[in-house]
């Protein structure tokens, strides 16, 4: 029966301009866990903030492959959200999510590791708490339509930017295709003492457990959920 450990990480990208050891030390974090797949957020490629392209630095220095979902320019570079798989990556796709502020989208991964194949999607929602709550209300309902059309196993992580109480949370849930893994109370994010990052999974998976790592340069901390295909 196939195994997934599956890890979401908002790496506070632009920190890295400040501080010299922050994608080394995200490296360390990441290498440490040996993660099948992990959803990245706040990746900058060759930006002001940070002139390399990060996604790729975190792939080299893991050992994993790479894909990156362009969700804006930015600064003179990119920014968005990445993969990064011990698999094969059969293909990606990135989807613009609707709503005012930053853009944002969801990236899909078709991964294909030890024989299994599945679908990764990563995203990271607009911010600012009550004032950006229509923004994220709309990029839920157009999330729910792309996760849908899915026909593989999914598995969708990233910074919801909104506790597990929030509407957004009950409306993604709602839909019946994916189901939240882990416990909601645990906090991913220091600052202000919440949960804000998440992992969901849809029937095809058993959840099996899931940890928060609480350490790390980046202000927030990553999931790590353990995962189990049910058998056809």
């Amino acid at each position: 029966m196939f195994k997934l450990r599956v890890m979401t990480y908002n790496i506070q990208g632009h920190a890295a301009s400040r501080r010299p050891d922050h994608m080394p030390k995200l490296a360390e974090v990441i290498a440490e866990v040996e993660p099948d797949v992990v959803g990245l957020q706040e990746v900058h490629c060759r930006t002001n903030a940070s002139p390399a392209d990060q996604g790729m630095q975190l792939a080299e220095m893991t050992g994993l492959k790479l894909a990156f979902g362009r969700s804006c320019a930015m600064q003179g570079g990119d920014y968005g959200n990445a993969i990064l798989t011990r698999g094969t990556i059969l293909r990606s796709h990135v989807t613009p999510l609707p709503g005012s502020g930053e853009p944002r989208s969801v990236m899909q991964s078709d991964i294909e590791v030890d024989g299994a194949q599945f679908s990764v999607f990563v995203t990271h929602l607009a911010a600012w708490g009550r004032l950006l709550r229509v923004a994220r209300l709309t990029q839920i309902a157009e999330l729910g339509d792309v996760i849908a059309r899915g026909s593989l196993p999914r598995v969708l992580v990233g910074d919801f930017n909104v506790p597990p109480g929030a509407e957004e949370i009950r409306k993604l849930e709602a839909r019946g295709h994916l189901r939240a893994c882990g416990e909601p109370n645990e906090v991913t994010f220091p600052m202000t003492r919440q949960r804000l990052d998440y992992v969901f999974c849809d029937s095809r998976w058993e959840f099996v457990s899931s940890e928060i790592i609480r350490r790390g340069p980046s202000d927030h901390w990553p999931v790590v959920v353990h995962l189990r295909l049910r058998e056809e």
